[in-house]
């Protein structure tokens, strides 16, 4: 008998304890679950990037850097079809003075781009998501997309473009270095064989006005010309990150390695403000830049500040102008004859005042008003007497000079 309770008391303790383990691993179990499926995988990241992995780095450096400020770029795109009529120079002249990341304000120049990131706002938005998640992951993938571009034999044929390798990494500049071209091309036949069959490539139809060439399967628009602050960021391949230096005087060509390696550069980092609330995909990314509901971003304070500076104001503006103040009529009839019985207690007039009809006689526009001290914070005193009056105060020893007014203008 005492060996059986022993034994029931062993297999107890240890269902017990199995327990215990299952409660407290289940979490960390369920968030390795959890983070495995908020992750992209490279069947994802190739999807995604196919449509612009051929880009020039300079452009898509702020592709990338723009893609995780979804709201920003909306109203990039909202404010750049009000002011259509402006040129690209005054367009991101006077974009400069919005509260807007430089590489959103920089898209300005490209329309087409611009709109293409505003239409297709979700594949946008998992642009960003994957770009903050795994940065290091996302530049190896175009990589891989541009090695198997090359192996289809479709760089080849880059016109405007020159494409180059330096240390076994492919590097896409501009022939002209001051001159951006925008390449189109059928993201389904540029890279060849697709090796992912469940997660095609990413399409998108081509740009109003593109030419298809003789040669090649890349479709070309007009240049930008780049007279704006545009080199300020470039790839650093080696290390697999984006270097971002100073914004302002970046209007001139500067190559990569001279950004790369120039004072002042540094790895690029994330601004949540520029994000204005969107939700992040993942809970790892969320506590990466510390975001919760309770704090307030800079650009949600500075917006705040200019709410409170237009309540201000226009509560100011309501004590001062008189017209703001007077008595709004009810529509209720009971409450109207409570307004007109009060207002002729504060206002009584005589019968003996009213003229005919009982109604007060209309004032002529000639009728000069005379001044009396007690009116004088609704009446206006005519500005000669103010001087004269001012006159005699500040100089009692010239009041011999002053001359008297004559009586033919006194009586005007």
């Amino acid at each position: 008998m005492h060996k059986l309770i022993q034994a029931c008391y062993l297999l107890l303790s240890r269902m017990l304890a199995g327990t215990l383990l299952l409660i407290i691993t289940a979490p960390l179990l369920l968030q390795d679950v959890n983070a495995q499926q908020v992750e992209f995988s490279d069947a994802e990241l190739a999807q995604i990037l196919a449509p612009i992995a051929l880009y020039p780095d300079s452009l898509l450096t702020h592709i990338l850097i723009a893609s995780t400020y979804p709201l920003e770029i909306v109203q990039a795109q909202r404010w750049r079809t009000a002011n259509s009529h402006l040129n690209t120079e005054q367009a991101i002249q006077q974009a400069e003075n919005k509260n807007w990341d430089p590489s959103v304000t920089a898209l300005l120049a490209f329309p087409n781009v611009l709109r293409r990131l505003n239409d297709d706002l979700r594949w946008t938005q998992k642009l960003g998501d994957a770009f903050l998640q795994d940065e290091t992951r996302l530049l190896s993938s175009i990589q891989m997309l541009r090695e198997q571009a090359d192996r289809a034999d479709s760089l080849s044929a880059m016109d405007n473009m020159s494409v180059m390798r330096v240390d076994k990494q492919i590097i896409i500049e501009p022939v002209e270095k001051e001159i951006i071209y925008v390449p189109y091309y059928d993201s389904r036949v540029v890279y060849g064989h697709w090796h992912w069959y469940n997660y095609p490539p990413v399409y998108w139809p081509p740009y109003p006005y593109y030419r298809l060439p003789s040669v090649g399967l890349f479709y070309w628009g007009s240049g930008i010309h780049i007279r704006f602050n545009y080199y300020f960021s470039s790839f650093n391949w080696q290390r697999r990150h984006i270097v971002v230096i100073h914004h302002h005087n970046s209007h001139r060509y500067r190559p990569r390695a001279r950004i790369i390696n120039s004072q002042g550069a540094q790895h690029w980092q994330h601004k949540p403000y520029h994000r204005h609330g969107v939700a992040y995909r993942s809970q790892q990314v969320k506590q990466r830049y510390n975001v919760s509901p309770l704090r307030i971003t800079g650009a949600q304070q500075v917006e705040n500040k200019l709410h409170r500076q237009r309540a201000q104001s226009k509560e100011n503006h309501r004590y001062q102008s008189p017209a703001v103040n007077k008595p709004r009529l009810s529509r209720q009839p009971a409450k109207r004859e409570q307004h007109f019985i009060k207002r002729k207690e504060q206002f009584p007039v005589s019968s003996a005042d009213r003229g005919v009809n009982n109604q007060l006689p209309r004032k002529s526009h000639k009728e000069v008003k005379t001044y009396r001290p007690e009116q004088r914070e609704s009446y206006h005193r005519p500005q000669r007497d103010v001087k004269r009056e001012k006159l005699l105060k500040v100089y009692p020893l010239q009041q011999h000079r002053i001359k008297p007014r004559s009586k033919k203008h006194a009586n005007d």
